[in-house]
């Protein structure tokens, strides 16, 4: 989003930042936060940008009808089986949410969303295989590399108690 930024004056890209006392933009021009101007829309409906399908919204709306019964949540979640179903999903517990803050099915259905889309997400990372063990002689070998430089050390211990003991 452009906004005419009242520090320092340039039409510059800007982030709209939530803070405690009331939204602000981040001018990117010169770092600066302003009030957010009166002609900046608001944040979206949750309805605006992820739509429900038709054969969703009737499923959210029987959701609605049994709010208190979890069951019917675990129903209208178990429809979704990509992130992008369950960001649709997650839009409207969040929008519920946003309106009764208390609301004990919804945080369980939002926290039940976000378990499943992290299992999802998590489920897409690309797999790394597994190194297969290291031949049997780059085994040996090191072995006989570390027992050389024992033995060598050994001998070098040996020749400078010897020495020091012949010098007496």
């Amino acid at each position: 989003m452009k906004v005419l930024c009242e520090a320092c004056g340039v039409l510059a890209e800007a982030r709209l930042l939530g803070r405690p006392g009331g939204a602000v933009v981040l001018c990117s021009s010169c770092g600066k936060e302003t009030p957010v101007p009166s002609d900046v829309p608001s944040e979206p409906k949750a309805k605006e940008v992820l739509a429900l399908p038709a054969d969703e919204e009737a499923a959210f709306a029987k959701v609605q009808e049994r709010w208190d019964d979890d069951e019917a949540h675990q129903a209208f979640l178990s429809r979704f089986r990509e992130l992008e179903g369950l960001a649709r999903a997650g839009a409207r517990y969040r929008e519920v949410l946003a309106a009764r803050p208390g609301d004990g099915p919804a945080a369980r259905a939002r926290d039940e969303i976000l378990r499943r889309a992290t299992a999802l997400g998590l489920g897409e990372l690309p797999r790394t295989s597994v190194r297969g063990e290291a031949p049997r002689a780059v085994k040996w070998g090191a072995v006989a590399l570390l027992l050389g430089a024992l033995l060598g050390a050994a001998v070098w211990v040996t020749y400078a108690l010897v020495s020091v003991g012949a010098t007496r």
